[in-house]
C-alpha cells in the first residue's frame, strides 16, 4: 500500500511537469548532470529517505523515469529558486508537528540547509528531496507513521485500513494549483482525529508554560477536611480546567472543590468519588508531557481507519469501556460495555454487522471446556444441568445428545474438545438474549450478559474476549431500525419471551470499528477523556511510531 501512495505521488510531478516554469535567462537550473548523478547514486538511501514498506530500488527507477519524462528539469523550481509550491510543501512539513508527526522526518534541516544554495548539486538534491518527502509524508497521513515491523500484527496490523483509494486521492491533486489545501485534505477530517489535534496544540501550550507541579503523597483526603496539599490541588485543577479560576482559598476540601475532582476523575476513568486517594492522587500528577505523547499515539492509531466516517457506524473502544452508534459522526446512541481480561485480550479490528441472533445459543469454546468446565464437573456433577448446558457427540448440527454422567470427568481432560457443549437460551445464558454476529476470524461478537452488576463497576474488563453490551435492546431497535420491517423494544422482549432462537438480518450491513483509544474528546462538550492503557498497548506503538529513524529500523530486523 505505501509503495503504491508513493508511486501516485510521484505521478503527480508527471503532471506538474507540464505546467512547471521555464529558468529565466542568465538562470541556471540544475544541469542535466547533476540531476542525473542524484538520480543514479541510489537517493532513497543516500537522502536517507527509505521507509517502511518502499522498495528503495523501484523508488530510486520510478524517480529516473518521472525526471526523464521531464527532459531531466526540476520539479520544485522557479527562476533556479524553489518555486512557491516547494514554499507550500516546506510550509507543511515544518507544522507537521501538529499532527504529531515528526518535522525530523521529513529532513527539514536538510532542506532549510539546502534552500539558499547555489550550486548545482545542492539544487538537483533539494529537488529530489523534496518530491521523496512529499511521497513519504504522504504514505504516513493516509496510513500512519509507525514501523509496521515494530508493531504486533494481532494488535496493530488488522487495525489499518486497506479500502482507502490513494490512487483516486492523489489523481484528484493532479488537477488543483493549491498543494497546501491538498496535504492538509491528507489528514482524517472526522472529529475524533481533529479534537484530539486541538488538544495536542492545547496540552503543548501546558507544557511549554511549566505544566504543574508534583502533588506529594499522603493520606486520603475526604471531603470536609483540611490539608496543606489543597493548594497544589487547586491549582493543578485549574490549569486543566476542571476548577474554574477563582482566588478562593480553600482551607478546607469544600464541595465546589470536591466537585473539581469528581470533574477530574471522570476525565480519567476514576470512581467519581470525590475522594482524593492514591489513585486519583497518581493521576494527577502524570506529567504533562506523558499526556502529550498519548494524545500523539491516539491520533495515528486514528490514521488507521478510514479518513471519512460517513453513515452509521458503531464504535466499540476497549480502553474506555464504551460502546457508541453514530451516522456522519452524529452520535445517536452510547452504552456502557465489558471487554477481555487481560490474559483474554479483545482484538482491534474492523467488521460488518450483519445479523442479529435472539435468543442464541452458546456453544462453549474449546478453552473454557477444558479449563473451566471440566474442572466445575469435577467438583460438582450437576454443574451442566444447573446451568442448562447440554452435551453431543460431536461438532455436527445432527450429532446426538449424550447423557453427562456417561463421560469420566476426572480423566477426560482436553478429550472434552471431541464433543460440542451447548448452553441453552435462557435468563442464565452466558451471551444473554441477544447478540450481534459480525463475522471475523477472532470469532468475536457484541452480546448481553446475565451478570448484569459488572456494569456497575469503572474498569470493565471480565470477559474472555467478547464484548458484552450494558444496552442490548436499546442496541438491537437502533441496529435494526433501517430494516424494511424495523422492530421496536416491546417486539424484540416479545420474541425473547418466545424463548426460540430467532435470526434477524439486517438489510443494510453497518461497519463496526472495535478500537483501543486511550484518549479521547467528546463531540459535544470538547472534553478530553485519558483511559488506562488496560493491555499495555500505548508502551508497545510508542515503540513503533518515537523509534523511527529515517533509515528505518525494520530494513535490519527483517
Amino acid at each position: 500500500m505505501r509503495l503504491l501512495i508513493f508511486f501516485c505521488i510521484l505521478s503527480f510531478f508527471t503532471f506538474l511537469s507540464f505546467v512547471s516554469p521555464v529558468p529565466a535567462a542568465g538562470l541556471q537550473s540544475p544541469s542535466h548532470q547533476a540531476l542525473a548523478d542524484i538520480l543514479n547514486s541510489q537517493p532513497t538511501i543516500s537522502l536517507g529517505m527509505m521507509t517502511v514498506g518502499i522498495d528503495p530500488d523501484a523508488v530510486d527507477k520510478t524517480l529516473v523515469s518521472l525526471y526523464d519524462e521531464n527532459d531531466m528539469q526540476p520539479l520544485w523550481l522557479e527562476n533556479n529558486q524553489p518555486g512557491s509550491r516547494a514554499h507550500d510543501l516546506l510550509r507543511t512539513l515544518q507544522h507537521s508537528d501538529l499532527d504529531g508527526l515528526n518535522p525530523d522526518d521529513y529532513k527539514v534541516a536538510e532542506i532549510l540547509t539546502l534552500w539558499h544554495q547555489n550550486d548545482e548539486t545542492s539544487r538537483a538534491r533539494l529537488d529530489v528531496l523534496l518530491t521523496l518527502v512529499l511521497g513519504r509524508y504522504v504514505a504516513d497521513m493516509r496510513e500512519g507513521s509507525a514501523d509496521p515491523c515494530l508493531l504486533d500484527p494481532k494488535l496493530f496490523a488488522a487495525a489499518r485500513d486497506q479500502e482507502v483509494d490513494i490512487l483516486q486521492v492523489v489523481n484528484g491533486a493532479l488537477y488543483t494549483d493549491n498543494i497546501s489545501a491538498y496535504l492538509q485534505n491528507q489528514a482524517p477530517a472526522h472529529f475524533p482525529y481533529q479534537g484530539l489535534r486541538k488538544e495536542l496544540a492545547h496540552f503543548r501550550r501546558l507544557s511549554r508554560l511549566g505544566g504543574w507541579d508534583t502533588i506529594p503523597g499522603g493520606k486520603t483526603i475526604k471531603p470536609n477536611m483540611s490539608d496543606p496539599r489543597l493548594p497544589l490541588i487547586v491549582h493543578r485543577l485549574k490549569i486543566t480546567g476542571e476548577l474554574q479560576d477563582s482566588t478562593t482559598y480553600f482551607q478546607r476540601y469544600e464541595p465546589v472543590l470536591v466537585e473539581a475532582v469528581k470533574k477530574f476523575q471522570r476525565h480519567f476513568l476514576l470512581e467519581p468519588d470525590g475522594i482524593i486517594g492514591k489513585k486519583t492522587l497518581t493521576a494527577l500528577n502524570i506529567p504533562v508531557d506523558e499526556l502529550v505523547r498519548k494524545i500523539i499515539l491516539n491520533m495515528e492509531r486514528w490514521r488507521w481507519l478510514p479518513h471519512r466516517l460517513d453513515g452509521k457506524r458503531i464504535f466499540v473502544n476497549i480502553a474506555g469501556f464504551r460502546l457508541f452508534g453514530a451516522t456522519d459522526e452524529q452520535m445517536e446512541i452510547t452504552m456502557p460495555v465489558i471487554v477481555g481480561r487481560v490474559y483474554h485480550k479483545t482484538p482491534v479490528f474492523t467488521g460488518s454487522l450483519r445479523y442479529v441472533e435472539v435468543n442464541p445459543y452458546w456453544n462453549v469454546p474449546d478453552s473454557i471446556a477444558v479449563k473451566e468446565i471440566v474442572p466445575s464437573m469435577q467438583k460438582d456433577p450437576n454443574y451442566l444441568k444447573n446451568h442448562s448446558i447440554r452435551i453431543f457427540k460431536g461438532w455436527a448440527e445432527d450429532a446426538p445428545e449424550i447423557d453427562p454422567t456417561n463421560i469420566n470427568w476426572k480423566i477426560i481432560g482436553k478429550k472434552i474438545k471431541r464433543y460440542r457443549l451447548r448452553q441453552d437460551p435462557g435468563p442464565e445464558n452466558s451471551l444473554g438474549r441477544i447478540k450481534f454476529i459480525f463475522p471475523n476470524t477472532n470469532n468475536i461478537y457484541l452480546h448481553d450478559t446475565p451478570a448484569r452488576q459488572l456494569f456497575k463497576r469503572t474498569i470493565r474488563s471480565f470477559s474472555h474476549g467478547c464484548i458484552r453490551v450494558g444496552k442490548p435492546l436499546d442496541l438491537g431497535v437502533y441496529v435494526l431500525k433501517e430494516n424494511k420491517k424495523p422492530l421496536d423494544i416491546d417486539q424484540l422482549r416479545k420474541i425473547i419471551a418466545g424463548k426460540k432462537r430467532k435470526i434477524i438480518l439486517l438489510d443494510k450491513r453497518i461497519p463496526i470499528h472495535i478500537l483501543y483509544r486511550t484518549v479521547r474528546t467528546a463531540p459535544a462538550t470538547g472534553e478530553i477523556f485519558f483511559y488506562p492503557d488496560i493491555y499495555g498497548r500505548d508502551a508497545l506503538l510508542a515503540r513503533a511510531l518515537f523509534a523511527r529513524k529515517p533509515l528505518s529500523l525494520c530494513r535490519y530486523l527483517q
